[in-house]
């Protein structure tokens, strides 16, 4: 599977921003502690964000690897020169196909990260688990609370990816 819809297949099931997976590094995912670190560099906020890896990200994640296996290079998603992380332009060029062929009014990928908070909070997530998105929490929550919720976040990815998969499987007939 190409590289570039690998990358969206994951921003939809993260709700991530799409520069944090277009520049990620193979040593950003830890496999064995199921969590995925966008460094602070890479992070809007400019803190790092720390995601669970949900079982269906990790089947994409695990097949990404093993194809880049022949490569000693860190660079998740490269682009023409595999030792630099691919444009936003490519990565918007498939986008913007995609969106050019449905009856949809204009959207973008960073709107997978509306889909997703939205869905999560159908599902039942509380709001301060939706927030998954690396925004901070508000108010003296934010002051006081530094706990992650990762084991409640990943519940929450896990759910919303049944939801796609069923919505998508229901559709495909």
């Amino acid at each position: 599977m190409p590289k570039i819809v690998t990358r969206h297949q994951l921003t939809m099931l993260w709700g991530n921003r799409p520069s944090e997976l277009r520049l990620a590094r193979r040593s950003h995912f830890d496999m064995h502690a199921g969590i995925w670190t966008v460094p602070k560099e890479l992070s809007k906020t400019n803190k790092p964000i720390r995601r669970p890896i949900p079982t269906k990200a990790r089947a994409i994640l695990e097949r990404v690897m093993e194809n880049h296996m022949e490569s000693s290079d860190d660079v998740f998603f490269p682009g023409p020169d595999l030792s630099q992380s691919m444009t936003i332009s490519g990565a918007n060029r498939y986008i913007r196909r995609i969106r050019d062929n449905l009856p949809l009014e204009s959207w973008r990928t960073h709107d997978f990260r509306r889909s997703l908070s939205t869905g999560v909070s159908e599902l039942g997530v509380m709001p301060h688990v939706a927030e998954m998105h690396g925004h901070e929490l508000g108010g003296v929550l934010a002051v006081y609370n530094k706990h992650d919720w990762l084991d409640d976040q990943l519940v929450a990815y896990e759910m919303y990816a049944d939801r796609l998969t069923d919505f998508l499987d229901t559709n495909d007939r």
